[in-house]
């Protein structure tokens, strides 16, 4: 007598948009387990894959979440869906499959106790022979990482068109059959960045910029030919402390992200030129960044920041660091050691004072403190003799010192949204002065040596307690440029 064929009581498309179905046994259907029609046969619930409801002839399981499914049936969903586990959803960092013995063990034993049923939907009573094909590229080298990348992630598929070759693929350039550089910004790449990247260890830029990624893997730390690694604007909430393994990054970009802190081996980079960390989450840095005694720019800014370590002092080579955004209430005195500093930015925090060592800056030529709640500034910052921009507003100052005079470099000048009442004649020494803003203060006159800025472009009085104005500066209204102050304001003679 043939095998007797069986017909499932459900049927469930391998679509993981319609959801994984549970196939239901006689008694769940409200059947009596001795009716005539109790399938007494029926096949084992672990027995079945949950995208296919038949029973395992390949089964495979996925490495990243440890679910079964059969071969077929996994390697299709992850062509139409990306990488996302169908149980639960959630984004897997790698396709990668394995055969399961042990389950291929469990069917067969099965087969062999009911010697006279098929399962349904099988063409005879046999185990498929196990595939080779395991959901990734591998033996394709690097353009196999990148297939597997691409049929973990649909946004890559159509980035990515499959007639085309790998070198033509937008955002790829490839070396001798190595990939150097991907620049996959802003392509609404989501979830984990593959582990499979680690392969490409001749990658020397990896731009990712403007994705919705929340989380790279540790093997990151393999791409060792690394200068440039641009993981801007995404999700990320942390990044694996083997980033400090990227011996040769000369650029590091993690602003506007979500991180909360970052791994003290990134003073381990020690070949960084520039690290970006604005827009963050952050409420400290380890001290350990001042190892980075190649370090240029340092982007800070637009976090969390209380305090900064006394070893920032160590970077010497530092051309730009900018703070302002932050909580700070103060500013390590090692400031002062940052010698080849050009442009300095604390705007935007809590700070009440300075330290006097800020005069050691000599090569300072910006320098903005906007926005915080200093009354007065150290004597030392008049001291800078480099600065061409100088930003003072919205703060509490009362008084400018006449030894403001002595920045005779200076070109922009805010000191607006202060108390200050008047201002030194020495204002007038700043003759190379471009744009100049006294704006809401309480000023009631000023010095005619004001007249003595004969480069300003721009000036701004308004919002003051000014009732005149010395003549010069109907001369600079005369010839064109812009001059801001209160109606009513009469221009003295």
């Amino acid at each position: 007598m043939a095998p007797s064929k069986r017909r499932k009581t459900s049927d469930v498309s391998g679509n993981a948009s319609a959801g994984v179905q549970t196939r239901r046994s006689a008694s769940a259907r409200g059947d009596p387990p001795d009716a005539p029609d109790a399938d007494l046969d029926a096949e084992p619930e672990e027995l079945l894959c949950p995208i296919t409801r038949t029973m395992f002839r390949d089964p495979v399981v996925v490495v990243d979440s440890g679910h079964t499914y059969e071969r077929s049936a996994i390697l299709s969903h992850f062509g139409r869906n990306g990488a996302r586990d169908p149980l639960t959803r959630r984004a897997l960092s790698s396709t990668k499959v394995m055969t399961l013995w042990s389950m291929r063990n469990v069917v067969q034993a099965w087969l062999d106790k009911h010697p006279s049923v098929t399962p349904d939907g099988w063409d005879s009573r046999e185990l498929l022979e196990p595939s080779k094909d395991d959901g990734t590229f591998d033996d394709e080298g690097d353009v196999g990482v990148l297939r597997t990348w691409r049929a973990m992630c649909p946004e890559l598929q159509d980035e990515w068109p499959e007639a085309a070759q790998p070198e033509d693929w937008k955002g790829v350039t490839i070396e001798n059959g190595r990939v150097v550089k991907l620049k996959l910004e802003k392509l609404e790449l989501t979830g984990a960045v593959p582990a499979d990247i680690g392969q490409l260890t001749s990658l020397t830029k990896l731009n990712l910029l403007g994705n919705q990624l929340t989380s790279v893997p540790a093997e990151i730390g393999q791409l060792t030919s690394l200068t440039g690694l641009d993981l801007r604007y995404n999700q990320l909430t942390s990044v694996p402390a083997e980033i400090g393994q990227l011996a040769s990054l000369r650029k590091l970009s993690l602003g506007g992200n979500q991180l909360t802190s970052v791994p003290a081996e990134i003073g381990q980079l020690t070949s960084l030129k520039c690290l970006d960390l604005h827009d963050n989450q952050l409420t400290s840095v380890p001290a350990e960044i001042g190892q980075l005694t190649s370090l240029k720019l340092l982007f800070l800014s637009g976090n969390q920041l209380t305090s900064v370590p006394a070893e920032i002092g160590q970077l010497t080579s530092l051309k730009e660091l900018s703070l302002y955004n932050n909580q700070l209430t103060s500013v390590p005195a090692e400031i002062g050691q940052l010698m080849s500093l050009v442009e300095l930015s604390l705007s935007g925090n809590q700070l009440t004072s300075l330290p006097a060592e800020i005069g050691q800056l000599t090569s300072l030529t910006t320098l903005h403190l906007r926005g915080n709640q200093l009354t007065s500034v150290p004597a030392e910052v008049w001291q800078l003799a480099s600065l061409r921009v100088l930003n003072l507003g919205a703060n509490q100052l009362t008084s400018v010192p006449a030894e403001i005079g002595q920045l005779t470099l200076l070109e922009w000048l805010d000191l607006s949204g202060s108390q200050l009442t008047s201002l030194p004649v020495e204002i007038g020494q700043l003759t190379l002065l471009e744009w100049l803003d006294l704006s809401d203060n309480q000023l009631t006159s000023l010095p005619v040596e004001i007249g003595q800025l004969t480069s300003l472009r721009e000036l701004h009085l308004n919002d003051n307690q000014l009732r005149s104005v010395p003549a010069a500066i109907r001369e600079l209204r005369a010839a064109g440029y812009d001059v801001y102050v209160d109606d009513g304001v009469s221009v003295d003679e």
